[in-house]
């Protein structure tokens, strides 16, 4: 089973996050996304383990801190069924798109870009 993990300190290792999950069950893979340039941590990650020891991971250690963050654990189903869940919430009609959190608006015209300088065409 698939776990995300969220809000986690930029300096744990993965590791140090595989430490954490082996206390609970076995392991496949650990995963923390990383920024492709400075390589610094970007908060979260993935962590694939049997069924069972996925369970006790989220109850042990979802909401735990560490670093003085409060740790994330989730099924990744569940996360991308909430997710499904908010986009259809939103009501986007069809072939708009949410454009930095304004709906897209057909047409052109005014871009609200204010212009410098004197009158036109002199």
């Amino acid at each position: 089973m698939k776990l995300s993990i969220g809000n986690l300190p930029q300096s744990l290792s993965e590791d140090q996050l595989k430490a954490l999950l082996v206390a609970h069950g076995s392991v496949t893979s650990v995963t923390i996304k990383r920024d492709k340039i400075t390589k610094v941590s970007l908060g979260f990650g993935s962590a694939e383990m049997d069924e069972a020891s996925a369970e006790k991971a989220i109850q042990a250690l979802n909401g735990k801190e560490i670093e003085g963050k409060k740790i994330v654990v989730v099924k990744q189903e569940d996360l991308a069924a909430q997710n499904a869940s908010t986009d259809k919430q939103k009501n986007l009609s069809t072939g708009q798109k949410n454009i930095f959190g304004k709906q897209a608006q057909g047409g052109g015209g005014n871009t609200g870009v204010q212009r410098r300088g004197g009158s036109r065409g002199s």
